[in-house]
């Protein structure tokens, strides 16, 4: 329980998804393709966004009317993706009640729920029978979990065979220590960061094979560094990523130090269960 407080305190925001509708009315945003072009920017919360999301789910092999699990599923941003775009059914699973409640809402408002059911719970003590998803997707979670072992074994246990598990995440470098605070954590009490093979050891002892495993670090360095000012927009935006990420600015600014300086990694691979 102190543990899924802490999390709630890291992502968690009174009402957020009535607020994100709000502003959202307020500013005359009504019309279903304004609203997703809207939280198109924030509303998959890793990094590359909604870019990674679909890049994963080419590479996955995800098609049409499969059934997908995404752990850690946040606002419900990922899960609209993958549907709007392949046409699958998802089920998301997040520990923090408020982006649970803000998901259920704008997948309603959104007309998102006969193919997406979000769910509140634990990802190491999930509520679902075994052997029922054909794909789970996992973006930047395993960094606020200890317990990684027992991790893969649940995805283990949901997956059908020859399943498939799609990972986003960061991991440690070779520098030790980082700069808090960062998106997933404010302080070191919430983050549990495992070297890149460590974790990929981890997943393959639990019954899986790896089919890809990719270090994107230099991408987003690169993508990062490319980055000018004169490409943002200068109309306002009608939401501020500050409605769900507090002192965003300061923890932009210490991850890209923490992968510049070697402190993090960033790792997308592709696992089929065994």
């Amino acid at each position: 329980m102190e543990y899924e407080k802490a999390i709630n305190d890291q992502y968690g925001q009174n009402d957020l998804g009535i607020k994100i509708l709000a502003v959202l009315q307020s500013k005359g945003i009504d019309a279903t393709k304004l609203i997703q072009e809207t939280l198109a920017p924030f509303e998959e919360l890793h990094l590359r966004g909604r870019s990674s999301t679909i890049e994963l789910a080419q590479e996955v092999g995800l098609t049409e009317k499969m059934n997908v699990l995404d752990i850690g599923c946040g606002i419900g941003g990922p899960a609209r993706t993958l549907v709007s775009k392949f046409g699958c059914n998802v089920t998301g699973i997040d520990i923090c009640n408020e982006f649970c409640r803000a998901a259920d809402l704008i997948n309603e408002r959104l007309g998102y729920t006969d193919n997406i059911e979000i769910r509140q719970g634990d990802a190491l003590d999930m509520p679902f029978n075994s052997n029922i998803f054909d794909i789970v997707f996992i973006q930047h979670v395993s960094m606020n979990i200890k317990n990684k072992q027992r991790l893969f074994s649940e995805i283990y246990r949901l997956l059908r065979p020859k399943g498939r598990l799609a990972i986003n995440t960061i991991c440690a470098g070779s520098v030790e220590h980082i700069h808090f605070p960062v998106f997933w954590a404010n302080n070191p009490s919430i983050s549990f960061l495992s070297l890149p093979n460590d974790l990929r050891q981890i997943i393959s002892e639990n019954g899986f094979r790896e089919l890809s495993w990719t270090d994107n670090t230099k991408k987003i360095i690169e993508v990062i560094e490319n980055w000018s000012p004169k490409d943002r927009s200068t109309k306002p935006k009608p939401i501020s990523i500050e409605l769900i990420h507090t002192n965003f600015s300061e923890k932009r600014k210490n991850g890209t130090r923490n992968l510049k300086e070697g402190r993090t990694v960033l790792i997308q691979a592709v696992f089929e269960r065994a």
